[in-house]
Order: structure tokens, then sequence, then C-alpha cells
């Protein structure tokens, strides 16, 4: 009996290497999905089929030919019986004497054998010219093998995936989790949903990429700019940033709007500067901005609202960038964790003419998943520095830390609020 391995990138085509090979009576042997080439999550998947022929069967069946199937059946179908005949008579008078030359016809018989075995041919060659069926094949008369080890693994990555589906983590996020379980896990690990989610709790742990907090002091000030599109959520996020210093300690704190776009807006903040008796300042121009700086270089902090823009509008982005360019802040883009990945990772890429320094995600108790806010801080390389979970000042900020993003993204933190 031959034995032979196939690879292919994808079952249906490892079938058809394997009928192609050794013909459409070869035996499925075992079949198994392996990872070659490449290194970490960079490894593909590839469909592996051990196969089996009977030693006997005809060389035909064993190699593959290079002429096209149609190409074989035509020339067949070309063959006469007088054509078989004459190589049958040379056979017979290379084997035995012959008693009568002079015959022209063969026997009932003879020619009976020459039309079975025309038969035979036409029907093995149309066998041979249909295409490899893209299923998986019957099972065979043998007995199959023991499922290979690895055959449960791909199976029980099932469970993962499923698991980082409903937490909405896809792309580079996941494909890097799927490695690392790979790679860790057994696969009686894999089968354990608890077990899963444990693991997944520690590797997003890990995963997670925070910014420094706030340092401030009386010869240190600290600049930080509000930037995003319209809707997020910057004036109510940036009151809550200002209220949670001032508990913290910070003394010199100064709120600046540069969003005159909104009349509400700049007197939203005038109302939060009110309540916690610290300055706001609104500005117009670049120069104007320059000014209050300087009238507030005694501050500990300075936090700056900026008005939105639609991530489209190249025009009013670029006025934004001449505000900041030269008021050396710290640019906090923040983004709502409602908004689907695409559309998130086309805001990152527009405002990043503007020099990004971390990520704000608010309206978080909005969303059923939360994976968005790894999706877009890992593709997008950027750290988190706030999180937001509500409209209350300043309850609802919370200080980007590991622990934290963890229990969103992974849905615990509602069970310890409960």
């Amino acid at each position: 009996m031959l034995v032979r391995v196939f690879e292919a990138e994808t079952m249906p085509l490892a079938l058809k290497k394997v009928k192609e090979a050794l013909g459409p009576d070869a035996l499925i042997l075992s079949t198994r999905t392996v990872r070659k080439g490449g290194l970490g999550v960079f490894r593909k998947p590839i469909c592996e089929v051990t196969a089996a022929i009977d030693s006997m069967e005809p060389e035909s069946l064993k190699e593959s030919s290079p002429e096209p199937a149609e190409d074989r059946e035509a020339v067949q179908d070309e063959l006469t019986y007088q054509d078989l005949w004459k190589q049958s008579q040379q056979n017979h008078s290379d084997g035995y004497p012959s008693t009568n030359h002079n015959s022209k016809h063969p026997d009932e018989d003879n020619l009976k054998d020459v039309r079975n075995e025309i038969d035979e041919l036409k029907a093995l060659v149309k066998q041979l010219a249909k295409p490899a069926e893209p299923a998986v094949p019957q099972a065979i008369a043998t007995p199959r093998p023991q499922k290979p080890k690895a055959s449960a693994e791909v199976r029980e990555m099932r469970l993962l995936q499923n698991e980082l589906e409903r937490l909405g983590i896809g792309g580079e996020a996941a494909a890097a989790l799927e490695q690392y379980a790979w790679e860790r896990l057994s696969p009686r690990q894999l089968g354990d949903p608890q077990g899963i989610r444990e693991f997944l709790a520690e590797a997003i742990g890990r995963m997670i990429h925070v910014a420094a907090p706030f340092q401030t002091g009386p010869n240190r000030q600290k600049r930080v700019a509000l930037v995003g599109p319209t809707g997020v959520g910057k004036t109510t996020t940036i009151a809550k940033m200002a209220a949670s210093q001032l508990l913290r300690g910070v003394t010199g704190v100064t709120l600046i709007t540069i969003d005159t776009y909104r009349i509400a807006a700049v007197e939203q903040l005038k109302v939060y500067g009110e309540i916690m008796n610290i300055p706001v300042e609104v500005v117009t121009t670049p120069e104007q901005l320059q000014q209050a700086l300087k009238r507030h270089r005694d501050k500990e902090l300075i936090l700056i609202d900026t008005a939105g823009r639609s991530p489209r509008d190249d025009m009013s982005i670029a006025e934004l960038t001449t505000f900041l360019e030269t008021a050396d802040t710290e640019n906090h883009l923040v983004l709502s964790a409602t908004t689907r990945d695409r559309e998130l990772t086309d805001i990152v890429k527009r405002f990043g003419r503007i020099p990004l320094h971390s990520l704000v995600f608010t309206k978080l108790d909005e969303c059923e998943q939360c994976g968005t806010v790894l999706n877009i801080s890992l593709t997008q390389q950027l750290p988190l520095s706030f999180l937001t979970n509500g409209q209350r000042v300043p309850e609802d900020l919370i200080e980007a830390d590991a622990e934290a993003i963890t229990g969103f993204i992974t849905g615990s933190h509602r069970e310890k609020a409960v």
C-alpha cells in the first residue's frame, strides 16, 4: 500500500491533490490542521491529509497526468475496434503461433472482450474528469484512526473564539490572544469555559498600555487638551478631570475653551468653573490662547476644551492644529466606545496630524461590549489615559489602569457592581 501526505491552504485543495495523485479510490487515513512558517501570530494554518492507495492500482491513478481530463477522453474516443483488434492480434501472434494467417475477422468472443475493455476505459476517463468535490469525503470502509491531538486543539479553539466575539475583541488583538492561548493552553484547558475566562482576564491585562498619570507641581505646569469628533463628551470629560484633580489636592487649575461653535458648551463650562471655583477662559484665536496661557502661568494644571471636529473636515482639523502647535499641550483624543472599530480607526488616522499623546474612551456605560477599547489602543499603538462610564462629575471618570480596563472589557466590573 502506498501512503502519502498532502498539504494545502484549504481542505478542498488538499482533497483535490489526493485525487489527482492517487485517484478517486484513495483512502483518507487522517486529516489535521497544522501551523507552519512565520513567527507568532503570523503562522498560517495548513490542512494536512494522509491518504493511501493499493499498490496494485494502475499507474495512471498514482501520478497526475499533465494532460487535461477532456483531452484524455478525446484520445480514448479515437480508438477504434479495428485498432484494438490489430493490437490484440499482434499480442496473440507474439505469444502463440498463428494457424490461420489469412483470417480477417475476429471471433465473436474476442470482439466482445474488446468492446468491454473500451467501455471500461471510457467510464474510467469520465470519472477522472470530474472535478474534486469541496466536501469532506464520506466515511471509508476501513477503521478510522484515532483523531489527532491537533484536531482537538482546533475544535476547542472555537470556545475561545466565541468568547472573544462575545467581548467584541477582534483584529490584531484577537489574533494575538488566540496565538497566546494556542501556545500556552492544553486542549483540556481550551475546553474549560471558566478557564478560558480566567486566561483572557490575565492575558488582556498584559496587553493593555496605559499612560502615566498627571505629574504637576508648583514649578511644573501641565497643559492638557482634549480633541476629537463631535458628540463624544469632551466638555463633560474635561470638567470631570478638573474636579478629580482638585479632589487630589491640585490647587491651581484653569479651564480654557476654544469651542466657540457651540454657545451651550461655553456656558456649560462656565457653570462647572463657578461650582469648582476655578477660572474659565474663552479664546477664539491662537494669539488669545497664548495670552491666556501667560496669564495663568502660575497654575499647576491647564485643561483646554476644543470644539468637536468632523474627522473628514481637513480644514477644521488644520485650524485646530494651528491652535495647539505652539501651546505645548499634551493632546488626548476623546472617542466614544459606542462607535464601530472601522470608524474609530479612521478617526484616529485623520486626527493623527495633531500629535496625539493618548486615548480617552467615553460612554462605556452605554456599551454591551467594550472590546473596542483594546482593539483600537493596540492597533493604533496609543496608550489609554481615562475612561468615562456615566454623566456624574467627577464620580464617573476612571483614570486608566490595567485592572480597571480589563474589568470593563471582560464584564467583571458589572459583577462587582452587583
